[in-house]
């Protein structure tokens, strides 16, 4: 790739070129997981939108400007962050049964995601370009290879998985900050569900509210059983089935 081909690539892209690709000038005194660990540290502590040039320079000791020559812009910071949390996670070696490595894979991206709730937001609409995140790739498509599926295939299912541990692990901390304490959100809401179930008007609401074991139910086990749903839709789709 020529110097032109590099400066149309977008800024999110050029920060996994080689140093030596994305300035001249001293020798990067700084690593992209440095980089990366810096800004998840002040993610961890305050939150993404707390995530700047200047404060991630200030946690590496050098100034905001120095850390340009590395990294763009936030948005790039992101795209580091990122990746690096996959890099962090460690992923057990492939079983070769592919309903129980596509659960591995799934109960490490839930772990990550419910470590690091912030991350939701860099982790869905677009895709991250680099090595942690390509390896993720491979590793994916791996597990599903050998199944009788086309490379269309294969990626719809690597991304129905990763799409559904995103959406529930979102919907599993949503639950968790509405419920924390399930008495005092009984004790609130209590009178204003009970007035909706007395109703008649919602059968299924009412049903929910008198028999369901949310939000009691245990979240790892919910987890568990509803990702046995998605594998067996999975396995009743492949091809001979």
């Amino acid at each position: 790739m020529g110097p032109a081909d590099e400066s149309s690539l977008p800024a999110r892209v050029r920060v996994w070129l080689p140093a030596e690709k994305r300035g001249r000038g001293p020798a990067p005194a700084y690593s992209r997981e440095q980089i990366a660990d810096a800004a998840i540290r002040i993610a961890d502590e305050h939150g993404l939108e707390a995530v700047s040039m200047r404060k991630v320079a200030a946690e590496l000791g050098t100034g905001a400007m120095s850390l340009y020559r590395y990294v763009e812009n936030k948005e790039c910071l992101h795209e580091l962050m990122a990746d690096r949390m996959l890099g962090r996670q460690e992923w057990p070696e492939l079983t070769g049964d592919w309903r129980e490595d596509l659960r591995d894979l799934a109960r490490g991206a839930r772990a990550i995601l419910l470590a690091h709730p912030w991350l939701t937001e860099i982790w869905t609409g677009r895709p991250v370009m680099g090595p942690n995140m390509l390896a993720g790739l491979e590793r994916s498509m791996a597990v599903v290879d050998g199944l009788g599926l086309d490379i269309d295939a294969m990626f719809e299912i690597v991304g129905l998985l990763n799409t559904w541990v995103t959406g529930h692990v979102q919907t599993e901390l949503a639950t968790r900050a509405s419920f924390g304490d399930v008495e005092e959100w009984q004790r609130r809401m209590g009178p204003y569900v009970a007035m909706l179930a007395d109703s008649g008007d919602y059968p299924y609401l009412t049903r929910i509210v008198r028999e369901a074991a949310a939000p009691h139910a245990d979240p790892d086990e919910r987890f568990e059983r509803t990702l046995g749903r998605i594998i067996a839709g999975i396995e009743a789709t492949l091809p001979g089935r």
